[in-house]
């Protein structure tokens, strides 16, 4: 198995991009925030066991603005399916992979998912959608992407710097998985 190469970076949305966040955004992510299970763990599933696609695992570290591990950082994730789909037709969930872990005492989370594929159409790269609620740092948000994408192209980085890239281990039994380190701005932006 191939070493997993892990990405570091501030996470989050600028104060200005703020401003244009997009207020159906918002709506949605409260709504889902409302079917939240009563108990997660630091160990998770986005997709349901059975989702069509390549099973993937996404190992995640959250630190603190200072480089140290932030136990209890609730994290919200959503992602497209293996059609690169948010929610098949007449679906009133239109985040319907989601999930919710908590970083342990090591500011550790992992979700078993499956591969997101990018948008139909689009020059997108797969992607996964994060956020964290902090008790420290407020709410803030991430996208991960991988770097063995067909459309992460040195043009789309280029246009994006902001994205955390994740190198891509390919397992035996043909599942994949990654691993990132989110550090916490001090404030929140949302």
């Amino acid at each position: 198995m191939k070493k997993i190469l892990g990405a570091v970076a501030a996470i989050g949305l600028s104060a200005a991009a703020l401003s244009a966040q997009d207020q159906q955004w918002l709506r949605t992510w409260n709504e889902a925030q409302k079917l939240k299970p009563p108990r997660i763990s630091s160990s998770e599933r986005i997709a349901p066991a059975g989702e069509p696609g390549t099973p993937f695992t996404v190992h995640g570290t959250i630190t603190d603005p200072a480089g140290r591990p932030v136990a209890g950082v609730e994290v919200f994730a959503y992602q497209t399916d293996a059609a690169g789909l948010y929610a098949r037709d007449g679906a009133q969930d239109p985040w319907r992979l989601k999930g919710w872990a908590i970083s342990d005492v090591q500011g550790r989370f992992e979700f078993e998912t499956i591969r997101p594929a990018p948008y139909p159409n689009r020059d997108i790269p797969g992607h996964i959608h994060l956020s964290f609620v902090t008790s420290c740092c407020g709410r803030q948000s991430s996208e991960v992407m991988f770097d063995d994408d067909a459309l992460a192209t040195p043009a789309y980085r280029q246009r994006n710097p902001g994205v955390l890239w994740g190198t891509i281990a390919r397992r035996d039994d043909g599942s994949h998985e990654t691993s990132y380190t989110f550090k916490l701005k001090a404030r929140g932006d949302f």
